[in-house]
């Protein structure tokens, strides 16, 4: 059995589904648009057993904490992005670099919570762009809702002092 299989099918039998909770075929299911094997609670199913380590291996527990946290992110991903008005979810930062089972993960994620609708976006040079965006909040630089990038804070305050003192001269 392969490793992915295997890790998989210990992931499915301690997380908590909907369909554990709502019942494989519920009318609930229908009526709030969800499916019986959508993650209700990651790890719900081990908070009930006495020993909840038990027959578990620390990869398989990684590997399930790591799809935790990627599922949590592509949806908070999803839930600005719809916020804002956005198609495209670009995803920057060494986390993504050479983690290519985040990078599947946050895909479906957008794509599920989306339904189809936006897409998950992926730089090649991923670690710089985090650095780049904190430089331009650092410098007041930003962009308007259609991506136009606005002028920073300073600058927009330089401009419209020399707008007053010019309307303060005309009168």
């Amino acid at each position: 059995m392969s490793t992915n299989i295997h890790t998989t099918s210990i992931i499915i039998a301690n997380n908590r589904m909907v369909g554990d909770i709502y019942g494989k075929d519920s009318n609930a299911l229908d009526k709030l648009g969800l499916t019986a094997d959508i993650v209700a609670s990651s790890f719900g199913k081990l908070a009930a057993k006495q020993d909840p380590a038990a027959g578990l291996k620390q990869e398989d527990l990684a590997r399930a904490l790591l799809l935790m946290v990627t599922n949590n992110i592509g949806q908070v991903a999803y839930l600005n992005a719809k916020l804002h008005g956005t198609q495209s979810i670009y995803f920057v930062g060494n986390f993504l670099r050479h983690n290519n089972i985040s990078q599947q993960r946050l895909s479906y994620a957008i794509n599920y919570w989306s339904r189809g609708k936006m897409e998950a976006l992926f730089l090649e040079h991923e670690g710089y762009f985090g650095a780049l965006g904190a430089f331009l909040l650092h410098q007041g630089i930003s962009s308007d809702k259609d991506g136009n990038v606005a002028q920073s804070k300073t600058e927009m305050n330089k401009h419209v002092g020399k707008k007053a003192r010019k309307r303060a001269l005309s009168f």
